[in-house]
């Protein structure tokens, strides 16, 4: 039985979400001018993250316009798709009194996200150190969650703390001692480092690693890290190559200055030209590394083992992302998305929760038995050759493609068979769910060759044919279409 990652946010949540609405006017309230330019304001800031974001030349933070657009947009947007994950997650044993380090907080997004749909954390006295280095951002925030404290539950013992800092600089001014801190977390973070370098020749992966061995220094036993990211191929492979620095793998080649670019070149350089070439790429990827490091944390979600990261094969063109539902969004903010052009039913993300190692403890070993764990890791979309829509599936034997799996819970996790047929677009595997592991036929996503006969009659006439003439001459087939690429900051 499927297991689903997201779920509907109870009661408490969902009158925060109409709260916060309300509240955004009397913390930034609008004039009639501002208030016919705010969808406009939306769809100008959207283009700055996403298609038009070389024009970002200082931080948005320093516009009240936009401002008020990522207020009442995106922050809002980030909270369902926030809310409808964090319930499910499995974060272990919660100390008396928690530590949380929030980097790069901005309005508090995360922060208000964890107070909304964690009854378990909002009972507790937590001590949320929230960190940016923009000090105003983060006194905007913190007044939106004293509204909320004061209106849905006032005696929530939280006690909120800013800290002005960079990511890079706040666990070093954590004013904590080492096992004290609880969780890490960081919303939208590692998009932002991989943008601002650092001094030259400090690579992401570098800066990736150095964080994560602070980080380890402070966090105590059962010590968590929480990442999140839109669900876009940089997101995806940002998760990725955090999760393989937590699990001591090596860093990048030198050539690989941002993963942004290493992405799009995996994208498009990877071709499969027989299942040994595949093969043997899946084997090349899975070798020791020489300057690899000792793992410091082991994989909690999505991932469902602790072996290497399929979406990280050279060969792969997947990325690990999900599609958070949608349907608890205020009726005021389905109006501006609507208003601005903006408008969705579901919002893409990608995210990692890590827990530390304790003294001694290795990573898990791979499960033995003819079952596989295998967590979906994408949005539904058509394979030719194969029934109805599939979904890629993370497994420790690697990336796994299941047919006819559009029904399923986005995110879920699921149990079943490999097979011997593969996707020659993809090289994944084919992952049966049935409970029979009857072997499957290989599987060739060209199409059967047209009878003879009558034109007219025949189904496939006027269709578009599905493949395309390579620059060699050769047939190629067309991308998955696998889900959104657009990068709106989770919105």
């Amino acid at each position: 039985m499927p297991l689903p990652l997201f779920s509907r946010p109870d009661g408490f949540a969902l009158r925060g979400l109409q709260f916060l609405c309300r509240v955004l006017d009397e913390v930034m309230p609008m004039n009639g001018t501002q208030k016919r330019d705010l969808p406009l304001a939306c769809r100008d800031l959207s283009a700055l993250l996403t298609t038009e974001r070389s024009a970002l030349a200082r931080p948005y933070w320093t516009s009240p316009r936009f401002t008020s657009a990522y207020l009442r947009y995106f922050l809002p947007w980030n909270l369902v798709r926030l809310t409808a994950l964090l319930p499910g997650l499995e974060l272990g044993e919660i100390p008396d009194s928690p530590l949380i380090l929030d980097l790069g907080s901005g309005p508090l997004t995360l922060p208000l996200a964890l107070w909304l749909s964690r009854p378990d954390l909002r009972a507790r006295p937590v001590t949320m150190v929230v960190s940016d280095t923009a000090p105003h951002i983060l006194e905007l925030g913190k007044t939106l969650f004293e509204r909320l404290r004061t209106e849905l539950a006032p005696q929530s013992p939280w006690n909120v703390r800013s800290m002005r800092a960079s990511a890079a600089q706040a666990l070093r001014r954590l004013y904590a001692g080492p096992g004290e801190l609880w969780l890490l977390s960081m919303g939208n973070v590692l998009n932002e480092m991989e943008e601002r370098r650092a001094r030259p020749g400090c690579r992401l992966s570098v800066r990736m690693r150095a964080l994560l061995e602070e980080a380890a220094d402070k966090l105590g036993e059962n010590g968590l890290i929480f990442a999140v990211e839109p669900g876009t191929r940089q997101g995806g492979r940002l998760m990725a190559h955090l999760r393989k620095s937590a699990l001591g793998g090596a860093a990048e080649d030198e050539d690989a200055d941002g993963l942004t670019a290493l992405a799009l070149r995996e994208e498009y350089s990877a071709r499969l030209e027989d299942d040994e070439d595949w093969e043997n790429g899946r084997k090349n990827t899975r070798e020791d590394e020489e300057d690899a490091s000792p793992p410091l944390f082991r994989p909690l979600a999505p991932c469902p083992h602790a072996a290497a990261c399929p979406m990280l094969d050279r060969r792969s063109t997947a990325w690990c992302h999900m599609n958070a539902p949608a349907g608890h969004a205020p009726e005021e903010l389905l109006e501006l998305s609507a208003r601005a052009g903006l408008s969705k039913d579901s919002v893409s993300l990608s995210f990692l929760l890590l827990r530390k190692l304790r003294s001694g403890e290795g990573l898990p070993a791979p499960a033995r038995g003819r079952r596989l764990a295998a967590r979906l890791v994408s949005d539904a979309f058509v394979v030719p050759a194969l029934p109805g829509r599939a979904r890629y599936a993370c497994t420790e034997r690697g990336l796994a493609l299941v047919p006819q799996s559009a029904h399923l819970p986005p995110g879920a996790l699921c149990e079943g068979f490999s097979t011997s047929a593969r996707d020659r677009k993809s090289g994944a595997f084919l992952l049966k769910l049935d409970e029979e592991p009857n072997p499957a036929p290989r599987t060739d996503t060209r199409p059967p060759r047209r009878p003879a006969g009558n034109r007219k009659n025949d189904e496939t006439a006027g269709r578009k044919h599905p493949f395309r003439r390579s620059a060699a001459g050769g047939r190629e087939a067309p991308p998955h279409k696998k889900g959104r690429t657009r990068d709106e900051r989770g919105g």
